[in-house]
């Protein structure tokens, strides 16, 4: 019986990676995969479509197909085909969700804050980040993720709802002693060896909460609900917008990605008209008592993140500020 494999790559959790960009990290990131590549292949593993999940997902180099008809690579988890039946899924050089102490913690993107889902037995939302969101993904689309590598908070991700699964931690931010890349491959190796023994249906994650997506923006819910998605309130007064499953949010995500950076344009666009207005504002104001008022904190506030609330709180303060000195 043919066994075929699905590898999902990002490169934040690979060995050795400091930079997310350029050729030594495409290097480095193709190395990793090829790796897994092999121990699949040397293992029964028939097929393996690699899929490259990073950013625009162009860092692995195409060679990992080179010679080998039964390996396909596809760019960005869009490009997925679930009519093809995988046996089973690993995730590779994954990276802990956005908040966490990981490097280079994120969940998907920088403007997202946090993604979370109710769970009733503690009657909380409960943080989730890409790890846990591939994997109910894919679990919704009969996948198991039978392993994950990368940084310790991936490997806490990948057992956080089970247990059973395999997790490879390779990197952490708080490492002391230095380890050589050749010595925390063949950890690797050896943690993927040990996934393949593993009874893979007790590693198929289900995919039947609704996910609530927070944003670090106030604005960015509402003006996602004006282009038609669900908006939610949390009782602490936190807003965002839901989704009905992971499978629903990720089958989203470019799109969303698209909304956003055109949000994310406007907010900026309208902060820098603000800045100039606060600049005219304050020309005649000392600046050492303005950096010191309530206004100080938030024109120190990044250009993506000063929103309409902080932007009239500070034309209250230096309006103030003025008249006083008047």
């Amino acid at each position: 019986m043919m066994t075929n494999a699905l590898i999902l790559a990002d490169i934040e959790g690979i060995i050795g990676v400091n930079e997310t960009f350029g050729d030594n990290a495409g290097e480095l990131f193709t190395q990793e995969v090829e790796l897994c590549i092999n121990v699949l292949l040397e293992n029964g593993i028939h097929k393996i479509t690699v899929c490259d999940a990073h950013n625009k997902g162009d860092m692995i180099l195409p060679r990992i197909t080179e010679g080998r008809d039964n390996v396909k690579l596809v760019s960005q988890v869009r490009s997925v085909c679930f009519a093809e039946k995988y046996d089973f899924a690993i995730m590779v050089g994954y990276h802990g969700m956005e908040g966490s102490p990981g490097i280079w913690p994120h969940t998907y993107r920088y403007d997202i804050k946090q993604t979370s889902i109710f769970d009733k037995r503690l009657g909380k939302n409960i943080p989730i980040g890409e790890v846990e969101i591939g994997a109910r993904w894919l679990g919704f689309h009969g996948v198991p993720v039978i392993f994950v590598s990368g940084d310790r908070e991936a490997a806490y991700e990948a057992n956080q709802f089970n247990p059973y699964r395999q997790a490879s931690c390779i990197r952490t931010l708080l490492q002391t002693e230095e380890i050589k890349i050749e010595v925390l491959r063949d950890k690797l190796v050896q943690d993927l060896k040990s996934s393949l023994k593993l009874d893979w249906d007790l590693c198929l994650s289900c995919d039947n909460s609704p996910i609530l997506v927070e944003f670090y923006h106030s604005e960015t819910a509402d003006a996602l609900v004006a282009k038609g998605y669900t908006k939610f309130i949390n009782v602490d007064g936190s807003e965002g917008i839901t989704f009905k499953s992971c499978s629903e949010l990720v089958s989203e995500i470019h799109h969303i990605a698209g909304l956003l950076n055109q949000i994310g344009f406007e907010v900026e666009t309208a902060n820098i008209a603000f800045l100039k207005e606060v600049r005219e504002l304050a020309k005649n104001l000392d600046k050492d008592a303005v950096a010191n008022s309530e206004a100080g904190p938030l024109l120190s506030t990044s250009l993506t993140l000063l929103d309409k609330v902080a932007r009239d709180k500070v034309m209250v303060i230096l309006r103030s500020m003025v008249n006083g000195s008047v």
